[in-house]
C-alpha cells in the first residue's frame, strides 16, 4: 500500500512539474518584441546612452517571457531584415513590443527612425536612408492584439538643421522631437516626452525614460498604463520638470508586463494523491472474531489526512467581481455608481479616487480582481470625499441644491442671476404696421394701407 501510494505521488509530482514548463513555454510564445538601439551614427553626433539603454531594456524583456529581436547601432539594410524577422515572429503572438533609442526626426506630421549610416542632404533621402515610423506600426496593428511602442527618441538632432537649410520656406514642416501618431484600436505608444519637445539623453548609463522604465516594467501585475504614470512622475523628478513622457492609449483591456508567479511545486503532494490509486491493497489486520475488518480505497484514508484535502472554490465571473466591487467603492464613498456587475468609465473613476485618499492603498491595474476585494475588505468607513455638483453646496456629508435670494435664479454653473424682464405686447396696439387696419390691398406683390 504505501509503496502504490508512494508511485502515484511521484507520477503526479511529475505531472505537475510537466505542466508547468508548458504553461510557461506557451505564456512566453505570445510575447514578441523588436529592439533597436542607435548611438554610434557615422554621419551626424553619436549619442551616448541609446545603446546601453536598448541592452537593458532587451535584457529585462527577456526576463519577463518576451522572445527578442535586438539590434544596436544598425544601418538601414540591417534594420530592414530584423524588422522583418519580428514581423513574421509575431504574426501568432498575442502581444507585440517595439522599443527604439536612437535619433528620430519628424517631418510634416511624419516620424522617422534614424539608422547609423544615414546621410539625409535634402527631403528625397528621408525615404532611401531612414525607417518610416508609420510602416512598422501598420505591420504591427495587421493582428488583432495588444501592441505596445516606446520611443526614447526625441533626442535633439543637429540632421533636421541640415534638412531645414535645404528645404527653405518648407521648412516649417520640421518639428521639434515627434509628432503624435493616432494609435489603432489596441495600441499604445509611450514618448519620452511630449510630441513637439526634444527629450535629455541623461548623465548617467541610462536616459531619464529608460531608466524610469527600467524600475517599473518588472513590477508584477502592474498595469501599463498605470506604470506609465510612474514613468511620468519618475521622469519628471529626475528633470526638474524639463520633460514629461507622453503616451496615447487605445487599449482595450489591461496588460502588465510581470504576470502571477508561478506557483512553486510542493515537494509533498497532499494525501489526495491516494485517491487516484483504483484498488488499493488491504491494511493487514489481527486475524481473530473480534478483529476490525479490513478497509480499502478511499475509506481508508486516516482521518486527519482527510482534513488535510484542499478545499476548491469556485471562481467568481467577471461580472460579480465587479458587482462585489462597486458594493465596496459605493460603501467607502467613492461613488461607482449603479451596483450593476459592468466595470466602466465611473467605477475605475472610484478605484483611482480611493488611491489617492487611502495612504498605502497602490493601484497595480484598473479592473476587478478577486486580490482587489481582498484588499477591500478590511478598510471602512467613508474614505473618499463628498464631492457635489456645482450646482450644490456640501453640508455636513450631503449635497444640498444652493438656494439664490428672492426674485434670482440658479444658473446651470451654480451662479445666481436676475431674469431680465420681458416686456409683453400692448392689448391696443398690433404686432405689425400692415394689420393696423384692414383697408389694405396688394398689387403688382406690394402691399398698400389706408
Amino acid at each position: 500500500m504505501k509503496s502504490a501510494v508512494r508511485l502515484v505521488r511521484a507520477y503526479l509530482a511529475g505531472l505537475l512539474i510537466l505542466a508547468t514548463c508548458v504553461m510557461a513555454g506557451q505564456a512566453s510564445a505570445g510575447r514578441v518584441a523588436l529592439v533597436l538601439g542607435n548611438a554610434d551614427y557615422e554621419h551626424t553626433v553619436p549619442l551616448a546612452n541609446p545603446r546601453n539603454d536598448a541592452e537593458a531594456i532587451s535584457a529585462a524583456l527577456r526576463e519577463l517571457g518576451f522572445d527578442v529581436y535586438d539590434g544596436f547601432d544598425l544601418g538601414r539594410a540591417e534594420t530592414e531584415d530584423l524588422i522583418r524577422d519580428f514581423t513574421r515572429a509575431s504574426q501568432e503572438a498575442t502581444t507585440a513590443m517595439l522599443y527604439y533609442a536612437g535619433h528620430g526626426l519628424e517631418v510634416g506630421g511624419i516620424n522617422y527612425l534614424v539608422p547609423v549610416d544615414a546621410q539625409i542632404r535634402d527631403e528625397a533621402d528621408l525615404k532611401f536612408e531612414t525607417i518610416n515610423l508609420t510602416d512598422i506600426l501598420q505591420l504591427m496593428e495587421r493582428e488583432d492584439r495588444t501592441n505596445l511602442i516606446f520611443l526614447d527618441a526625441c533626442r535633439d538632432n543637429p540632421m533636421a538643421s541640415n534638412l531645414a537649410r535645404n528645404m527653405g520656406t518648407r521648412s516649417t514642416a520640421i518639428g521639434r522631437g515627434l509628432a503624435r501618431v493616432e494609435t489603432g484600436v489596441g495600441t499604445m505608444i509611450a514618448y519620452a516626452t511630449q510630441p513637439g519637445n526634444v527629450a535629455l539623453d541623461g548623465t548617467g548609463r541610462h536616459s531619464p525614460f529608460t531608466t524610469a522604465l527600467l524600475t517599473h516594467i518588472a513590477t508584477p501585475e502592474l498595469d501599463v498604463e498605470i506604470m506609465m504614470r510612474r514613468v511620468r512622475r519618475d521622469v519628471m523628478d529626475l528633470t526638474g520638470g524639463l520633460q514629461v513622457p507622453w503616451s496615447s492609449s487605445s487599449l482595450t483591456g489591461s496588460f502588465a508586463f510581470k504576470l502571477h508567479q508561478t506557483p512553486t511545486v510542493v515537494a509533498e503532494p497532499p494525501v489526495m494523491a491516494a485517491l487516484a490509486v483504483p484498488e488499493a491493497a488491504p491494511i493487514e489486520s489481527p486475524s481473530g472474531p473480534d478483529a476490525p475488518v479490513a478497509q480499502t480505497g478511499p475509506a481508508a484514508i486516516p482521518e486527519a489526512g482527510r482534513s488535510e484535502l484542499p478545499v476548491v472554490t469556485e471562481a467568481l465571473s467577471e461580472e460579480e467581481l465587479a458587482r462585489r466591487a462597486q458594493i465596496a467603492l459605493n460603501r467607502l464613498g467613492c461613488d461607482a455608481g449603479v451596483e450593476d456587475g459592468i466595470w466602466g468609465r465611473k467605477s475605475r473613476a472610484a478605484l483611482e479616487r480611493l488611491s489617492e485618499h487611502q495612504p498605502g492603498f497602490d493601484l497595480v491595474s484598473l479592473d476587478p480582481s478577486e486580490d482587489l476585494l481582498r484588499r477591500l475588505d478590511p478598510l471602512e468607513g467613508r474614505i473618499c470625499p463628498v464631492v457635489c455638483a456645482v450646482t450644490e453646496d456640501l453640508v455636513g456629508e450631503t449635497c444640498v441644491r444652493k438656494t439664490c435670494p428672492s426674485g434670482q435664479r440658479l444658473s446651470s454653473k451654480g451662479v445666481c442671476f436676475t431674469p431680465q424682464a420681458t416686456s409683453s405686447r400692448s392689448s391696443s396696439g398690433s404686432s405689425s404696421p400692415a394689420r393696423r387696419s384692414s383697408n389694405c390691398f396688394k398689387f403688382n406683390g406690394q402691399t398698400f394701407c389706408n
